[in-house]
């Protein structure tokens, strides 16, 4: 059948259009009356009825299933063909990118500090996203599937990288508007009869960028719940495991949650901490306390332990709803903060009482020497070189002792005369005459022969401090491979429960006289590194005779 022409717009009748729409003759009529397709006449008899051509595929344009089929199968294209428009916009698909990054730049100030090869990467990765674009528009509903799936990944990563979703649909709004403006200049170049391709292309362009859009902000969300997830199980096991206590309180005070490093520390068992009152686990914590604080806590095992505090609001939308709070086990840092300060007090004692000596016979030699015999000056001169060598070997013990800390202590290694070493050794002592040596000459062992005159001048000193006179220093053994002496005195001995600290750092022994110098407890430490740095022994026993007894095993000496 002809078709029919009114003016420049060629027109089907009803039979041609309910063949040319896939519909009954009926159906068509049914459209015109409830307005959705259009007729040259309306009100004309159903034989009369005409539909022009453009109007009824407008129709199709507005009623295609978003990505369904291929649209450009329904139209003639004898006019202005859709596929050619939409293989003129992938050429400019380089244009395109080049164009996005300007405006992406512009909203986005901070791109201006991107390095060329960040642009570059920007370009190609927008000149890629326009031709899968153009693919989806082109090809139908397989392509938009896969597309739609990557996306979603893409949105994904994007979200495990911390990747902003506001920019990346901005990018996907500016791909969106570059494909409707470009088309448009493009129909706009090629003349009005373009305009029917560019109307058909947008029909799928929109749909499309709207359901990609929609598919990569679904990848993310659905990732950055995910994560979410993933944070909460992570912060869940780093509570439950951590060494510290944690633990979260009610407004009363009542505890709602305690790890298992809470019970461990305040020394209770788990059910116990359930619904328990927090000043009663951790006596001076109230419900709202929010300050740092260290208190003292003596568990039910006797053990008193020192704890440090920090407790934060909780809260949930804007109400406070708890307390939660961590606690820290900070005996071990008290305790040894509370021995430096011992140990720097009990070393500058020792410091003093030397210095006092010295300063007040060199006063009276200031004052009163021409009044002095000579003995008296010998006396007093022996005294302060005593007392200066004394000063002298605490400042070489501290030193050594960091030595040792540091394994770098520096040892001279030769045979020494065990005797020879003693008596240098007890030039430096309180009262060299309250000592008896029986060890004889020409004994010979291998170390550091200042090393070695310290252990002897430390072990002496200890038991002239801490013990009582006459102290003893006896041979004990000789061996093929070492010789073993002996420190003895004559006091009461090491308490029991001192003898397993007896050579740590701050270990000090009470004396009978508790207004007597303590000592700093620094020499059996210092003796214990010194000796077994020279590749020996040093240990404690009870003499027969009651007092204390140090043992020291030292390697015989090598002879070439």
């Amino acid at each position: 059948m002809a078709d029919r022409e009114t003016g420049n717009r060629r027109q089907l009748t009803l039979p041609e259009a309910a063949e040319f729409l896939h519909m009954s003759e009926e159906a068509v009529r049914a459209l015109v009356g409830a307005g959705y397709l259009a007729s040259a006449a309306a009100d004309a008899p159903p034989d009369r009825l005409g539909f022009p051509m453009v109007e009824l595929k407008a129709f199709l344009a507005r009623n295609a299933d978003y990505g369904s089929g291929n649209l450009f199968d329904a139209f003639d294209t004898e006019t202005a063909d859709p596929r050619a428009l939409l293989e003129a916009l992938d050429g400019k698909s380089e244009e395109m990118a080049r164009r996005a990054y300007d405006i992406f730049a512009s909203v986005f100030p901070d791109t201006s500090s991107w390095s060329m090869t960040q642009q570059a990467r920007f370009i190609e990765q927008a000149k890629a996203r326009f031709e899968a674009i153009l693919a989806v528009t082109g090809q139908g509903v397989e392509v938009d599937d896969a597309l739609v799936d990557d996306l979603e990944e893409v949105g994904a990563n994007a979200a495990w990288a911390d990747s902003s979703l506001p920019e990346l649909l901005i990018v996907l709004r500016i791909s969106r508007d570059l494909v409707v403006q470009t088309a448009v200049e493009l129909a706009e170049e090629r003349g009005r009869h373009w305009g029917l391709a560019l109307s058909l292309l947008l029909t799928r362009v929109l749909p499309a960028m709207d359901r990609l859009t929609d598919s990569l902000a679904q990848g993310y969300w659905h990732a950055t719940l995910a994560r979410e997830e993933e944070s909460k199980a992570r912060y869940r096991d780093v509570v439950e495991y951590s060494s510290d206590g944690i633990y979260e309180v009610d407004l009363d005070g009542l505890l709602e949650y305690a790890n298992p490093s809470l019970a461990i520390i305040v020394g209770r068992r788990a059910d116990e901490l359930e619904n328990a009152v927090i000043r009663d686990v951790l006596p001076g914590v109230t419900a709202d306390t929010t300050t740092a604080q260290q208190i003292s806590v003596l568990r039910p095992d006797g053990v008193r332990r020192v704890l440090e505090v920090m407790s934060i609001p909780r809260q949930h939308e804007g109400m406070l709803q708890g307390f939660q709070g961590v606690v820290r086990d900070v005996t071990a840092a008290h305790d040894l903060e509370a021995e430096k300060n011992e140990f720097l007090a009990l070393v500058t004692f020792d410091l003093r009482q030397p210095l006092t000596t010295v300063l007040g016979l060199g006063a009276t030699l200031e004052s009163h020497a021409s009044e002095l015999d000579a003995e008296r000056i010998k006396r007093m001169g022996g005294s302060i070189r005593r007392h200066a060598e004394r000063i002298a070997r605490l400042a070489d013990d501290l030193y050594d002792m960091s030595r040792l800390d540091a394994h770098a202590l520096l040892l001279s290694s030769r045979p020494v005369d065990l005797a020879e070493a003693i008596d240098n050794a007890l030039s430096s002592v309180d009262d060299p005459a309250a000592v008896t040596v029986t060890v004889p000459s020409g004994i010979m062992v291998q170390g550091d022969p200042r090393r070695v005159e310290q252990v002897v001048a430390n072990l002496v000193d200890n038991a002239l401090q801490y013990g009582e006179a006459p102290v003893t220093v006896e041979l004990a053994d000789t061996g093929a491979a070492s010789v073993q002496f002996a420190v003895v005195d004559r006091g009461s001995g090491v308490p029991a429960a001192q003898v397993g600290t007896l050579f740590a750092r701050v270990a000090t022994l009470s004396r009978r006289n508790r207004d007597r110098s303590r000592g700093t407890g620094l020499g059996l430490s210092l003796v214990q590194g010194l000796v077994q740095a020279m590749g020996g022994q040093v240990a404690y026993e009870r003499d027969s005779g009651g007092g204390a007894r140090f043992l020291v095993s030292l390697p015989l000496a090598r002879h070439p």
